[in-house]
């Protein structure tokens, strides 16, 4: 699939098929999360596959979002340690940029192997940490189930205008 069309394919879904994506595809995402760039190349992200179902599950209840989510085969936990990152020249660490950065390559080849996502930012860091066994220097940044989806009822809200978010020169 085409870059550009991949970027206008990709959607938040929140009903998946329970159909667990094949090994080949879930390989090729994970290959280009390992590829994304990160500050001075530190690839301080890591990635939690959540496959069991009774794992499935327990993540699913520390989201905590009524029913959304939970249909999906599997998930998908990143994280990443604040020293495994650089700091800004004001001081700022960059671990969210670089989880960032890892994250949306998750996400983009996820859409470009046919896969629906969530990027999830909403939920019990404590509880996924100890489902998880996740070591205390990491933080739970972000979350995604990973299938295929059921497309939602109505109509996915459009994007807001190029001229309305870019300027030229000044603000």
């Amino acid at each position: 699939m085409d870059f550009y069309d991949v970027v206008k394919k990709r959607r938040s879904y929140r009903v998946y098929k329970p159909d667990m994506p094949e090994k080949g595809k879930i390989e090729r995402i994970l290959e280009a999360v390992r590829l994304a760039p990160t500050w001075a190349n530190l690839q301080g992200l890591s990635l939690v596959l959540v496959q069991k179902t009774e794992n499935v599950k327990a993540i699913w209840s520390a989201i905590d979002q009524d029913q959304k989510f939970s249909s999906a085969p599997m998930f998908i936990v990143g994280v990443i340690s604040e020293g495994e990152s650089g700091t800004n020249k004001s001081g700022e660490k960059y671990y969210g940029v670089d989880f960032g950065i890892c994250f949306e390559h998750l996400i983009l080849a996820a859409t470009a192997e046919g896969l629906a996502t969530c990027w999830i930012g909403w939920f019990d860091e404590v509880k996924i940490k100890r489902i998880l066994n996740i070591p205390k220097k990491y933080k739970v940044m972000g979350l995604t189930p990973l299938g295929y989806p059921i497309k939602p009822k109505g109509e996915v809200k459009e994007r807001k205008p190029i001229d309305e978010i870019v300027h030229y020169e000044k603000f």
